[in-house]
């Protein structure tokens, strides 16, 4: 349906143009209001179709704002009535009854004013035509603004614009000033000599932002007018912070300037000695990223919750990238782990770059034992309890060799470092801390295994021996599981790649909640449910059939089924079919 319509009281037989709207109402108007009130005329005469207010400025030409502005100076009027603005709507009146008669503008009043408006327009080969006089007038009129005040407005318009400068432009510029409370010739002047004023500073930021943007806009002015006015930080001060930012934007260096006014930062060289910090602090936020194995995309966030707070505690930056890489080495490449350290060192009263370096050679020299360890007892983790153990054995009174010793003994053990803390602590409680003390009571030692070229004997503890048997049992199982689950999951790997055979399982799977709540709520929908079921079933094993896979290989098999490689039976007592051999 069109958006223009007659009121009941309207004879829409025809479509006709009544004498009284030409001789009384047409001779008011300009061309573009007279061609709206006409296609809307026209419209009238076609409810049905749906023709809208986008459509009539598509098919004039034109924008959905002017003819709004048109159909309200025929409001005034009173030959149509707006009904609603969203969406636009309007009801042509009988013009016969029409009373209403807009302020009826002096145009003798705005005659000087015409001739200077027209004069300015024609220096950017602009000419002002008989509708836009009217629209010129009528903003006067209807905005209470002093025609000079205007024609100044126009000129900095024109200053801005040059020939591409548009009525549009100029009243939008008009009503910003008005929304400000400034109408008067001096408060106009005053505003607009201070966009003039400040054109040059802004310049010269773009310039420090190594922006491309040539002209300053109102945002810009309002932006600078905050940093100056506002924020208290002079010109020098907004520089120093744009060529820090280089390639930044305004609203970056808003965003800068803000955080540097809540932090009492308004002093040019306040600003820059802060920011050069910042700077500093994020190179090294992103170095210290490359040693720990982080990727920074952002330092700001690390800079204030670590870098900036181990920097104030007065650790060095040679200190804080040699303690990343060691978090690294010790398998903490986060700044979370590495905030501990720094903080358990920070609270030992190890800052200096000495104490850092002597701290990171003793753990060194523990993370080297520990690898000699690794190559003895396999591949044992390398995580912090593990590296606190190497401590804990030297406070013992323990040297390398004997740690090492302890290793080679425990080297067969399925889980060596209990194996290593139990025999070390025998020897401690036998005071024994030389290899050459290590009593043998002429027994050989199976918790021992060296250098393959040799054959030593050596006492161990009877517990450790039944540990060792215990851990070697527990690992037979381990083993045997893995097998058959690892078999098991190659099998529903290759069945998951069928597309068809993974949209079964999730339904299978959602099928099994709605069987449990039609057990309990809906029990009359249990028989489909169930049928339903078995025809996925049937599907899915011709599935398997067809890759050649039964249901059985899905699931891990065991290889003894009475303890499903446990290595206990439901009772809880040992299965007889361990058989390390």
């Amino acid at each position: 349906m069109a958006f223009c319509s007659f009121s009941k009281d309207t004879d829409n037989t025809y479509t006709l143009i009544e004498n009284k709207f030409i001789t009384k109402y047409l001779p008011e108007a300009d061309g573009f209001a007279v061609k709206v009130y006409l296609y809307g005329l026209y419209l009238c005469k076609n409810t049905e179709t749906e023709f809208g207010i986008r459509s009539m400025a598509e098919v004039l030409k034109t924008t959905e704002e002017k003819i709004v502005e048109a159909f309200a100076f025929w409001e005034d009027y009173d030959l149509v009535q707006i009904l609603s603005k969203d969406p636009f709507t309007v009801e042509y009146l009988p013009v016969k009854a029409a009373v209403g008669k807009p302020k009826r503008i002096r145009y003798e009043q705005y005659a000087d004013f015409n001739k200077e408006l027209q004069r300015k327009l024609q220096r950017v080969g602009k000419f002002v035509s008989a509708g836009d006089y009217v629209k010129y007038m009528r903003f006067l009129e209807e905005n209470n603004l002093q025609p000079q005040a205007f024609l100044l407005i126009v000129e900095y318009c024109l200053n801005k614009q040059g020939e591409a400068v548009s009525p549009s432009y100029i009243f939008n510029k008009a009503k910003k000033l008005l929304r400000n409370g400034l109408s008067t010739y001096e408060q106009v002047e005053k505003e607009l000599s201070n966009y003039n004023a400040h054109e040059g500073d802004l310049l010269a930021i773009f310039t420090a932002l190594s922006s491309t943007q040539h002209t300053p806009d109102e945002t810009d002015y309002a932006l600078y007018k905050k940093w100056t006015e506002t924020f208290g930080i002079a010109k020098d001060g907004v520089i120093a912070a744009a060529k820090k930012l280089k390639r930044g934007s305004m609203t970056s260096l808003d965003l800068t300037l803000q955080d540097l006014f809540e932090k009492g930062k308004t002093d040019a060289k306040e600003i820059d000695g802060y920011l050069t910090a910042r700077e500093n602090l994020a190179n090294l936020t992103f170095r210290i990223g490359r040693k720990l194995g982080v990727k920074v995309p952002n330092p700001a966030p690390y800079i204030d919750e670590y870098v900036e707070r181990w920097c104030d505690y007065g650790f060095e930056e040679t200190s804080l990238l040699d303690v990343a890489l060691f978090c690294l080495k010790t398998s903490r490449g986060d700044f979370d782990s590495m905030n501990e350290l720094v903080q358990k060192l920070f609270a030992d009263g190890i800052v200096s770059k000495e104490g850092v370096k002597a701290y990171l050679k003793a753990k060194n020299d523990d993370l080297k034992l520990f690898t000699k360890i690794q190559e003895y007892c396999g591949s044992i983790r390398k995580n912090t309890a593990n590296l606190a153990l190497i401590q804990t054995w030297r406070d013992w009174k323990f040297n390398d060799e004997m740690i090492l010793e302890a290793a080679k003994r425990s080297a067969t053990s399925a889980n060596p470092i209990p194996y290593i803390n139990k025999i070390l602590s025998d020897w401690k409680q036998a005071e024994v801390f030389n290899i050459t003390d290590i009593p043998t009571h002429g027994s050989s030692s199976t918790a021992f295994s060296g250098n393959s070229s040799t054959t030593n004997k050596g006492y161990v503890n009877p517990t450790i021996v039944d540990v060792n048997a215990k851990a070697d049992r527990e690992r037979y199982y381990a083993l045997l599981r893995e097998k058959a689950q690892t078999r098991a999951e190659k099998f529903l790997a290759k069945a998951n790649a069928n597309a068809r055979f993974k949209e079964i399982a999730a339904e299978l799977s959602k099928m099994e909640l709605a069987l449990a709540k039609a057990e309990v709520f809906e029990q009359t929908n249990l028989p489909a449910l169930k049928e339903q079921k078995r025809n996925l079933l049937a599907e899915r094993k011709q599935i398997l059939t067809g890759m050649g896979i039964d249901e059985t290989q899905l699931l891990p098999q065991f290889t003894c089924k009475k303890c499903s490689d446990t290595g206990f039976l439901p009772s809880g007592t040992a299965c007889n079919c361990y058989n390390p051999q």
